[in-house]
């Protein structure tokens, strides 16, 4: 009898523990969800610039507007609207010159400027969203398994299209690895597109 009660209380301990330990990872995951939809929502107003010739004691500010300026036909903007601009990264070689980071002044003018970037094909700059680790370490395996004409970034987060013509949004690596699974509950199918649109989508991604 005594053997059976220790027993039966071993069990429940081990219930006990491993329900803990469930339920603080579901914590600790909703927790890390937060944290990056606030780091999401704190980088909303910046892009980064890549390609961008780079001089000693430039200012990066002026260097931005004129290429707003000349290359996107953006008269309206001048430093004024920019809050914060540096080049990021260790110094490069003038073949590779690093990518200026901006935070603009407020958001219409960074979207003016993300919608307009495919006009600068052709001319060796490139805009991109300046995403989160997890975000970018997502769009990074999503090009690799689909291809980088069939991926591309809006407001943080990834976009997939898939050879079946539906887009799906991704968030981490996981959820890539898993997109053959469309059902998986943080991945999402937004819409099906017939496979015409797939080079129009493609003219419009990032690198």
């Amino acid at each position: 009898m005594e053997s059976s009660i220790k027993e039966s209380m071993a069990d429940l301990m081990e219930a006990f523990v491993v329900q803990a330990l469930s339920s603080l990872q579901q914590q600790m995951e909703l927790l890390a969800h937060t944290v990056d939809q606030l780091e999401v929502r704190g980088r909303r107003k910046m892009l980064l610039f890549h390609g961008v010739p780079e001089t000693s004691k430039e200012d990066t500010a002026l260097v931005v507007t004129r290429v707003l300026n000349d290359q996107l036909k953006i008269r309206d903007c001048s430093t004024s609207d920019i809050r914060r601009c540096h080049r990021m990264g260790r110094k490069a070689t003038p073949n590779r010159p690093r990518p200026i980071l901006v935070k603009f002044q407020n958001l219409i003018l960074r979207d003016k400027i993300w919608y307009s970037k495919t006009q600068l094909k052709g001319s060796g700059v490139t805009v991109s969203e300046f995403l989160i680790k997890s975000r970018h370490d997502a769009f990074m395996a999503a090009r690799d398994k689909f291809g980088i004409s069939n991926c591309w970034t809006k407001d943080g987060s990834v976009y997939i299209l898939r050879p079946n013509g539906s887009r799906l949004r991704v968030l981490t690596v996981s959820e890539v690895h898993k997109t053959d699974q469309c059902q998986d509950a943080s991945a999402k199918v937004i819409e099906k597109k017939p496979a015409s649109t797939k080079t129009k989508r493609g003219a419009a991604v990032k690198k």
